[in-house]
């Protein structure tokens, strides 16, 4: 069964570096290696595609999101000095240590308004999974948009294969078939997030694994499963992302109607100052890198949402006033 797997380089470096601890308990199956040397996941740049094999996608250095909130018009500074540092951290990491050129890229928590296209084609990607919160029709859903050349998957939400319902893997399919019958849709994409099928909240890693295999196994002779990078190529009723998205209007999968009602608006304003003061020092011409590399961490999505007190939220005050001591504030 192929699948996109989206991780940050944080997680990618952490891959890396519990390498040998992760082989040993998995029976001294090495992951790292696995990806690098074998041939169960395309690599597109380097002409190995295959529409059935599984593909190594990407999101920011340390999740950080592809638009900042609340902030149109220093839209160009965050992408600039922030989001396309990140994607391309990722990207290296990927590419040394996995022998994988990521193409495929999606925002942490979903956060992403289509102004970031620009910023992310520059930054080498081809095409980006997009959340349908804020779609109203199933049909706007599931279908490839383009946008200053990179291609938007939308993602539909729909559909949940983490929901009780799907214990059976044989309804999921029969849910995918419908929902591309009754929508006119030629591929519709569906994501979970790792954390459903580890163990780490509905399911033990056991049942989550389980699930997936049993996907895998109902879709044989009956649906076409493919990865991003080849749904992106195969719709032949692409259509403008703005016509469907705000081209500067920021949403999110955090919540039903993809509003932003889940970040904490004082910390997110915070960071706007910031941002702004790290743009104006750089345009000083003074040396802003170790700002940069402080700020990043207060940057994450989860240290903007209100919901994370306790250790985030020191996280966030920490980094952040060693942010503004090396700012001079």
């Amino acid at each position: 069964m192929p699948i996109t797997y989206f991780f940050s380089g944080l997680e990618l470096d952490a891959i890396v570096g519990e390498r040998d601890r992760i082989a040993r308990e998995f029976e001294d199956f090495d992951i790292v290696g696995a990806i690098a040397g074998g041939d169960k996941f395309i690599d597109p740049r380097h002409g190995y595609n295959d529409a059935h094999k599984s593909e190594m996608g990407g999101m920011t250095y340390n999740h950080i999101p592809f638009a900042h909130p609340f902030g149109k018009e220093m839209q160009g500074e965050y992408l600039e000095g922030f989001v396309c540092d990140q994607v391309i951290w990722t990207r290296n990491i990927a590419s040394e240590y996995f022998r994988k050129t990521i193409v495929s890229v999606h925002p942490p928590d979903g956060i992403y308004a289509p102004s970031s296209a620009d910023c992310l084609r520059d930054c080498g990607m081809d095409s980006v999974v997009v959340s349908s919160e804020t779609f109203g029709s199933s049909y706007d859903k599931g279908r490839m948009y383009w946008g200053s050349g990179l291609r938007h998957v939308v993602r539909t939400n729909d559909l949940q294969l983490n929901s009780d319902e799907f214990q059976n893997a044989g309804r999921f399919i029969e849910a995918v078939e419908s929902y591309a019958n009754d929508n006119g849709i030629e591929y519709v994409t569906v994501g979970c997030d790792i954390d459903e099928f580890n163990g780490q909240r509905n399911m033990s890693a056991h049942d989550g694994i389980a699930r997936l295999c049993g996907v895998g196994q109902a879709a044989l002779g009956r649906v076409n499963m493919i990865n991003i990078n080849a749904s992106a190529y195969r719709d032949q009723e692409a259509g403008q992302i703005n016509d469907v998205w705000g081209w500067d209007d920021v949403h999110a999968m955090m919540d039903r109607d993809g509003g932003m009602g889940f970040m904490d608006l004082q910390r997110n304003s915070e960071l706007r100052d910031v941002i702004l003061k790290v743009g104006e020092r750089y345009n000083e011409g003074l040396d802003v890198s170790e700002a940069k590399d402080k700020l990043r961490w207060s940057l994450d999505a989860a240290c903007r949402n209100r919901w994370c007190s306790g250790a985030p939220k020191g996280h966030y005050d920490h980094f952040l006033g060693e942010t503004k001591d090396r700012l001079g504030y």
